[in-house]
């Protein structure tokens, strides 16, 4: 499937691969999919909705296979070709060759009705009559010693040769008309799965148009397209996008936030495996060398002449026999040693920085009443384009909302259509309320000790018109920070509270009665980062 998407090169070069009713039908189903308006070039596009139709044509499959074998009517006619195929070939032919026929009646009263759910069962065409005459006419009649008329057979080769085309065409009959049963109603299940698999795609069409602003990849967001979704509150997505596009200084912000270089850099110990390749030197004692000495062989070519002699003196011949059989003779050592490569693997321990670049973002969004207006739409704008880069690079993100209380929005889980919506009602809503950060900072370090959020960067964004925090909170946060985990604050306006502020690694200012107030954070910002 995925070469008639995107053939191999070069394209006259076809793969072929085994295939089965199955295998055929996913390629015609295919190859009607990309045939459908501008679907084969919108899939070249998008990688991920190319992978996302393949997957949904063999789920499609199985759940075919799965409803076939659960339709079958067929079944029962099966079980009764198996159960003539145990009669012999006299049973057969002797019930067959009578008038009135048990496997002729039972058969006649298998399924053969038509079902609008389970398409149309063709009629058995299988000729009776001509099996009757058959093999009547391989009978005879004749008495026994009694004088009573028993039924013999004529041939009983041929008798088995009618039995077996018997069977053979009743299981073909089965064969055909369970074949044409499936594929009529395999393409009606065809039929209904592209009509859904259509309206998937334009409704896909129009989620990436709505959510473009939003994300780039949309591939992994297929099934979204079956929900339905209040389209008129993307609307509000474009308008911050456009927000985000007009301020600089919040797009450095937002590529910081979760990137931020650590000052020291983190090595883990590793175990690697590495080959070491040895010469080793193995002596050869077939090839002649130098010689190292004496040995006892029964090599005929090394043995010293003094050995061989004894075989001219007829005395010492039994003797020379005997030694040669036990391997004794003394022989000329020959040393000619040969080198050989040994590959041997060994294991070293070594450093190695452990690399996080993008890590997960906590952002703690204040939305009490004296943020509205100016710093209100800062704080969406923000939000809007952390929640963009976290989906963009499936980083985790975690939305705490504050007042006098909290709300929480894990921004990670984009595959259901509640985060989406959710994040519209966040950039849809009223800032309104008191402000009290210690419980929106509390769950932020709560969030620091599960495995998915170690280390995460922190934001707040607030005007920090707000009380001072209480020591314990302050102990935790300054806990946090020693396990390479970075505060960040995004102070909007200049009245903050002084102390709060200064619990925060970095502190950035966002002054909105300053016209200059972007270009004085892009370049703390660039500063910053050019520190570290």
């Amino acid at each position: 499937m995925e070469d008639m998407i995107s053939p191999v090169e070069p394209k006259y070069v076809k793969i072929e691969f085994p295939k089965n009713n199955y295998a055929k039908i996913a390629e015609d189903t295919l190859s009607e999919i990309l045939r459908h308006g501008n679907t084969h070039p919108y899939a070249l596009l998008h990688e991920g909705v190319s992978e996302n139709i393949q997957t949904d044509i063999l789920e499609w499959l199985q759940k075919t296979q799965a409803t076939i074998e659960k339709e079958n009517p067929f079944f029962d006619e099966a079980i009764f070709l198996a159960q003539q195929k145990k009669l012999s070939a006299q049973e057969i032919a002797l019930d067959l060759s009578a008038e009135n026929s048990k496997i002729q009646y039972h058969y006649k009263r298998l399924p053969s009705v038509s079902d609008s759910k389970r398409g149309s069962i063709a009629p058995s065409t299988l000729d009776f009559d001509f099996y009757r005459k058959s093999f009547s006419e391989q009978k005879k009649i004749k008495p026994d010693k009694d004088g009573k008329e028993t039924i013999a057979w004529k041939s009983a080769e041929k008798l088995d040769v009618l039995c077996r085309n018997f069977l053979s065409d009743m299981e073909k009959n089965l064969i055909d008309r369970k074949n044409k049963w499936e594929m009529e109603r395999i393409d009606a299940l065809r039929k209904q799965f592209l009509e859904e698999l259509y309206k998937k795609i334009e409704k896909f069409m129009r989620l990436e148009k709505l959510l473009s602003p939003f994300i780039k990849d949309l591939g992994r967001l297929w099934d979204l397209s079956n929900k339905a979704f209040e389209t008129s509150g993307f609307e509000i997505l474009e308008q911050f996008a456009k927000l985000l596009e007009q301020d600089e200084s919040l797009q450095e912000l937002a590529k910081m936030i979760g990137k931020q270089s650590r000052t020291q850099e983190i090595f883990e110990k590793e175990m690697r495996d590495k080959i070491v390749i040895k010469t080793e030197w193995h002596p050869k004692p077939a090839y002649r060398g130098e010689i190292n000495g004496l040995r006892y062989s029964s090599d005929i070519a090394s043995v010293l002449p003094a050995e061989l002699a004894m075989m001219k003196n007829p005395a010492a011949k039994k003797l020379f026999q005997l030694k040669f059989a036990q391997k004794q003779l003394l022989s000329f050592d020959y040393q000619n040693d040969k080198a050989e490569s040994k590959e041997e693997h060994e294991s070293e321990e070594v450093d190695v920085a452990k690399k996080d670049q993008k890590g997960p973002v906590i952002i703690c969004v204040d939305t009490s009443g004296s943020m509205q207006g100016t710093p209100e739409n800062i704080a969406k704008t923000v939000t809007f384009a952390l929640s963009k880069i976290a989906m963009e690079e499936e980083r985790k993100c975690y939305l705490i909302s504050f007042s006098t209380g909290i709300e929480t929005l894990d921004m990670s889980d984009f595959k259901s259509g509640d985060a989406l919506t959710r994040i519209v009602q966040f950039l849809r809503m009223s800032f309104n309320g008191g402000t009290d950060a210690s419980p929106a900072l509390k769950h932020a370090v709560q969030m620091l000790q599960k495995d998915g959020y170690k280390n995460a960067d922190v934001l707040m964004i607030s005007d920090f018109v707000m009380g001072t925090l209480p020591d314990d909170l302050v102990k935790s946060i300054e806990e946090e920070k020693k396990k390479n985990t970075d505060f960040y604050s995004l102070v909007i306006g200049s009245s903050g509270n002084q102390s709060t502020i200064a619990c925060f690694n970095h502190n950035w200012l966002y002054d909105t009665s300053d016209s200059r107030a972007q270009r004085h954070l892009v370049e703390h910002l660039q500063t910053m980062r050019t520190r570290t």
